[in-house]
């Protein structure tokens, strides 16, 4: 079902003529959501594995994430001006809270008592975060991956305003140009067909994760 529906989206994206512009979002969108699971699984474990760092960081995560999106935009256009570049920073900085947490409390749920096993049998750190809680927490890690996506998406029209180009910039010249409402509208309907793609996409991974894990 999630293929048919993916297929059905993407033939109306080409029907509404915004190919191109879809693709250029889709590779920011993927490139800021591989730096958000990034800082995901490396922050997440620190704060899954120690509490000091899970009481500091969970205080700072939760305040980013009562920023307003627009508010993101200020620093960066600052530092880097006007660009793509721009955009997906401020997508990454929006999108991480979310992911790490996430993922700091999968690893938190593996079993104290697996844990320990793996420690009595030799493992060192490093072998029992590779292979025993970030398998152990491989659901938490596909659903970090599919917040990240959704959080990272919805930043594209404000990223539009940072110069991030393509569907964003689209909707945000329909909002500005009334001879640009159309073309805004399609887009606009383009982002919604997107995100639906990558949900079912990121859906189906973790039914397959979940049946692996049972």
């Amino acid at each position: 079902m999630s293929a048919l529906i993916s297929m059905a989206c993407l033939a109306l994206i080409i029907m509404i003529g915004l190919w191109q512009d879809t693709m250029d979002t889709l590779a920011a969108v993927l490139v800021a959501t591989a730096v958000v699971v990034a800082l995901g699984v490396v922050l997440g474990v620190w704060m899954g594995r120690n509490s000091l760092a899970d009481k500091l960081m969970r205080s700072f995560l939760d305040a980013a994430q009562t920023i307003p999106t627009f508010v993101y935009l200020v620093p960066f256009l600052s530092l880097f001006a006007v660009s793509r570049f721009t955009g997906i920073v401020a997508a990454i900085v929006y999108a991480a809270p979310g992911s790490i947490k996430i993922v700091a409390d999968g690893i938190r749920c593996v079993p104290p008592e697996i844990v320990e096993a793996a420690r009595s049998a030799g493992s060192n750190s490093w072998q029992i975060i590779t292979k025993v809680q970030l398998p152990g927490a491989a659901q938490s890690l596909t659903l970090a991956t599919n917040q990240g996506l959704i959080y990272v998406l919805a930043m594209v029209v404000v990223g539009g305003l940072a110069g991030g180009g393509a569907l964003g910039y689209l909707v945000v010249a329909g909002f500005s140009q009334a001879s640009l409402f159309g073309k805004g509208l399609a887009a606009g309907l383009a982002i919604v067909l997107l995100g639906t793609i990558l949900d079912r996409t990121t859906a189906a991974a973790s039914k397959k994760v979940g049946r692996t894990a049972e």
